[in-house]
């Protein structure tokens, strides 16, 4: 078995290269091959980059309009962002920028608008997975009369959100 073992040992001595010159003779006998680099391309589209930053920007900017809307130091003036408050900080984005022309146009801010947002963020608060179609409802009639809905103060009264002020002030809206 040790015959066999220095046996082996010397042939793989004798084939392998052991000095400097013994393999770049070595390396002459081999043919290479130069690889041409692949072929890049340069894309000058930053289409895919203006979308996603003006997506950020909008995002950003309703997120600060909202927080600066629903922090104010006079708990009862806490409110979320009314429709038109709400495409004007999206138009942080530049192409949203008509949107808010367009809402200012046919709805602008006015008592009932803001009470209805004021009336929804109370009404989160404490119902915070509830339905809000009936504050949807609300503020398209606010817009188009600029006065509260029948069905809206009922609404409010009968989820108890804060009934006698948010009655009183929905009723001193409306008349």
């Amino acid at each position: 078995m040790r015959k066999i073992m220095l046996g082996l040992l010397a042939a793989s001595l004798a084939v392998m290269p052991l000095s400097g010159s013994s393999a770049n003779e070595y390396k002459h006998h081999m043919k290479h091959v130069k690889k041409e680099p692949p072929h890049q391309t340069q894309s000058h589209n930053t289409t895919g980059q203006w979308a996603v930053g003006c997506g950020i920007a909008s995002a950003a900017s309703l997120m600060l309009g909202t927080a600066i809307a629903g922090s104010d130091k006079n708990k009862k003036n806490r409110r979320q962002l009314t429709i038109t408050e709400a495409y004007w900080a999206a138009s942080a984005c530049p192409f949203l920028l008509p949107l808010a022309f367009v809402a200012q146009a046919t709805c602008p801010d006015n008592k009932a608008t803001y009470q209805i947002a004021t009336l929804a963020y109370r009404y989160l608060e404490t119902h915070p997975s509830a339905d809000q179609s009936a504050f949807t409802s609300a503020y398209g009639e606010a817009c188009r009369t600029g006065k509260l809905s029948p069905e809206f103060v009922a609404f409010v009264t009968a989820n108890g959100l804060y009934a006698r002020a948010a009655t009183r002030r929905a009723i001193s809206v409306r008349g």
